[in-house]
């Protein structure tokens, strides 16, 4: 049996692509992890926050910045 460092190391290996499909495919395992009340709050997150981007009430940052913020602060 594999490690998670072994499928780790083998799953980065991969094409852009087949992480793409990899990522999705575990994600998609765990979709039933979550209960009804959790994947609701899911939502109802996801609506509030784009209801803030779309009011003008957040800034939205490029991927790369946030990144590299976060990258920064856990350095520390």
């Amino acid at each position: 049996m594999s490690t998670l460092a072994e499928v780790t190391n083998e799953a980065l290996a991969l094409s852009l692509d087949e992480r793409v499909v990899l990522a999705q495919r575990v994600w998609d395992s765990m979709e039933h992890f979550a209960g009804r009340e959790v994947e609701k709050a899911w939502r109802d997150e996801v609506d509030r926050r784009w209801r803030e981007i779309e009011e003008g009430k957040v800034q939205c940052l490029p991927a790369a910045d946030v990144m590299k913020r976060a990258r920064k602060s856990l350095r520390r």
